[in-house]
């Protein structure tokens, strides 16, 4: 039988990742390093959609290459990226759809209700989702802008209608031809109308249970499932395998850009909600929203601002928007015999026991997204709560906190050791979970002995000498039922449910 070798995709240089990647195009590849010669700079704009297409890609839309759509920007980064343009006639027929139906209050109907609307949504598009690149998606974008008030404001140009009012070039921006996209829209306006005007008639039908669809659509992922049983047999952790895809994106992707905007912050009159818009709002939101998980008067755990100094319009729909987001604040672990058992003879390092939850707001939630597009092996977890609050720098009522972009940026990536401990106290715990639950499950219809039999086998650390492996298994059962406690303590909706 042939070995299946696969190289450490955090670790493997770059002509090894071109070697066994010859799909896709990171920025490890050679043609990425030509381009940013080529525009000298060594900062660069990568995104996984640019990284999961090969080298001869070509925009659908314009037509340019690769080379001829990567571009300078005005901060001086190579820009190399690429959109999935997508037809927001989809989204407003949606929200048609599911404006007026009433939740069901039995499982099946309400799973036949959204099946029913999700396979009618589609209806209302003009077009498939398309991977284009970043200037034919801008491109629509600064088309309707310059009709605001003509188009419907949830339209999309098509690939095929954006192609028509662009003049391109390579290396540069498209120029947008006003009124051939103004021609465009009178073309296909009436179409629009009409599509919208089918999805209030559709709504209408599934609202009288006219289009109930039994089932939940789902489907076995088969080749995923071989693709993993057949790495998991030749001897490569199925954790590892489940994700491969994610880790060769960490590696492939770069984004010194993400934080370089050389636009200065224009000063506009900021709207002021009034209580009843708060109201309307929750109301408005579902009941399982994280919104309605906090006490009513909670504050944000970073900004310390209150509900209603939350409550924003956003720029692009002029809608009320706020958010709760639940964050884990990490407890150092202190006990020496904990951190024995854990980290063996290894004394130094940071080590975490336990976490506390807590809450903060949508906006605070996106400076920690923010900051995580700014560098590669950036997780969720790159800046604390603590962190956040650190970082801002003027907080007012109704509008996006302000904060030290580049020092978030610095930030994130100098909490590596916090990442990797935070990592590594989420695979302890998922461990030990695993065995406690295992372990009550199994006691169901066997004897308790023949289970520490079985369960002795994942005690295999090289500090713990036979004989102690019984007192460890005991101690990991032990955190396993500290962890299920603190999962019950967590969860929320409260349902009583629990994962054994």
């Amino acid at each position: 039988m042939q070995s299946l070798d696969l190289p450490d995709f955090d670790f493997a240089d770059d002509p090894t990742l071109e070697r066994f990647l010859p799909s896709f195009d990171g920025r490890w590849s050679q043609q990425t390093k030509a381009i940013q010669k080529s525009l000298g700079t060594q900062q660069l704009e990568l995104n996984g959609s640019w990284a999961g297409t090969p080298t001869d890609w070509s925009c659908p839309v314009c037509r340019r290459y690769k080379p001829e759509i990567a571009r300078l920007t005005p901060a001086g980064v190579a820009l190399c990226q690429l959109d999935r343009h997508h037809d927001h006639l989809g989204d407003e027929g949606a929200r048609i759809l599911w404006r007026g139906q009433q939740k069901q209050t039995d499982r099946a109907r309400q799973d036949a209700l959204h099946s029913a609307i999700q396979v009618c949504m589609g209806l209302a598009e003009r077009f498939h989702q398309t991977l284009v690149c970043s200037d034919c998606n801008a491109a629509d974008g600064a088309a309707k802008s310059a009709l605001a008030g003509v188009v419907h404001p949830e339209f999309s140009f098509a690939p095929s209608e954006i192609a028509r009012f662009i003049r391109i070039a390579p290396n540069r921006p498209h120029e947008v031809d006003v009124e051939v996209a103004r021609a465009v829209w009178l073309e296909v306006a009436e179409d629009v109308r009409d599509r919208l005007s089918f999805m209030e008639v559709m709504a209408r039908r599934i609202a009288e249970g006219r289009h109930s669809r039994e089932g939940s659509g789902y489907t076995p992922h088969h080749k995923a499932t071989l693709l993993t049983d057949i790495l998991s047999a030749a001897g490569h952790p199925r954790t590892t395998v489940e994700w491969l895809a994610g880790g060769v994106e960490k590696r492939s992707i770069q984004r010194d850009g993400f934080a370089s905007s050389v636009k200065k912050p224009s000063k506009k009159s900021v709207p002021v909600p009034t209580p009843d818009d708060l109201a309307r709002f929750t109301a408005g939101l579902h009941e399982r929203d994280f919104w309605h998980a906090p006490a009513e008067d909670w504050r944000c755990a970073a900004c310390d601002r209150s509900r209603f100094e939350m409550l924003r319009k956003a720029p692009k729909s002029g809608l009320w928007t706020a958010g709760a987001h639940r964050r884990r604040v990490f407890l150092v672990e202190a006990d020496p015999d904990a951190l024995w058992r854990r980290n063996g003879w290894y004394e130094h390092g940071l080590t975490f026991g336990d976490h506390q939850t807590v809450w903060i707001c949508k906006d605070c939630r996106l400076i920690i997204t923010d900051a995580k597009q700014t560098g590669q092996n950036l997780t969720d977890d790159c800046l604390s709560v603590a962190d956040v609050r650190e970082l801002l720098i003027a907080v007012t009522p109704h509008e996006r906190p302000q904060y030290d972009r580049q020092a978030a940026a610095r930030r994130a990536r100098d909490n590596f050791e916090a990442m990797a401990a935070i990592e590594d106290y989420d695979l302890h715990r998922r461990r030990c979970l695993d065995l406690f639950y295992d372990r009550r499950r199994l006691l169901r219809s066997n004897r308790a002995a023949d289970i520490d039999l079985w369960q002795l086998e994942a005690v295999r650390e090289d500090h713990i000498e036979e004989g102690q492996r019984g007192r460890q298994l005991a101690w990991l059962l032990d955190q396993g039922r500290r962890f299920a406690e603190v999962n019950l303590r967590d969860r929320w909706p409260r349902d009583g449910a629990d994962e054994g």
